[in-house]
């Protein structure tokens, strides 16, 4: 048998750290490589959607660092409606999502521009239109928010921003979408609503629902 040499031991574990390293060093590389390969633009190129084309079609005009607009309780509220309705859509609770929304509630669809391909306007029409494209989609999504901004309050009325990105999961996972919303929420008897929503695609890599 070989005798152990003093030391060995951490000498094999630094070279298994380093193979670790360099392995993943060639993964980015290869990823970046595979990148180029596909085909990705060239630096300063024209893509769609536009950069920044939520500001530009003047869907969103982003505010300034400066105080809360409004009491923590509220702003929690207002991030929590957001959530809850992510993940009331993807789990196909629909007396959840039927809370969320004021009786009057305008829900515009786009994809790469403020000008939206679709737009669902009062209580009715919009919940028959969120039971028709889950049951259509036939997949697991995950819609994560983040970025939540309340942007305004005055009185009862909030204006509020968030992103999301919406994963798919059928036989694998995959990036569904990239997402900017824009709100307009009502508070009613001591809940805030959403009586106006932008649903702001970048990009939409699945078929879109027939509703």
């Amino acid at each position: 048998m070989k005798p152990r040499v003093e030391g060995e031991g951490i000498m094999i574990q630094a070279d298994i750290g380093r193979r670790t390293l360099l392995a993943a060093v060639a993964g980015v590389a290869g990823a970046v490589y595979a990148g180029v390969a596909r085909g990705a633009p060239p630096v300063g190129a024209r893509t769609s959607p536009r950069q920044a084309w939520a500001h530009l079609d003047g869907k969103i005009a982003l505010r300034g660092n400066r105080p809360p607009v409004a009491d923590a309780i509220d702003m929690l509220m207002i991030q929590e409606a957001f959530g809850r309705y992510g993940i009331a859509y993807d789990e196909g609770r629909d007396a959840v999502l039927a809370g969320l929304f004021t009786e009057d509630v305008v829900v515009d669809v786009a994809e790469g521009s403020a000008k939206p391909f679709q737009s669902v306007k009062g209580h009715a029409a919009v919940m028959h239109n969120f039971t028709s494209a889950f049951s259509q989609q036939r997949d697991q999504r995950r819609h994560c928010f983040s970025n939540v901004l309340v942007e305004e309050v005055t009185g009862d009325v909030a204006t509020a921003l968030a992103y999301a990105i919406v994963t798919v999961a059928a036989d694998g996972l995959t990036l569904g979408a990239t997402v900017i919303y824009t709100t307009r929420l009502r508070k009613q008897d001591g809940l805030w609503r959403f009586a106006y929503m932008f649903i702001g695609m970048d990009a939409y890599t699945t078929p879109k629902p027939k509703v």
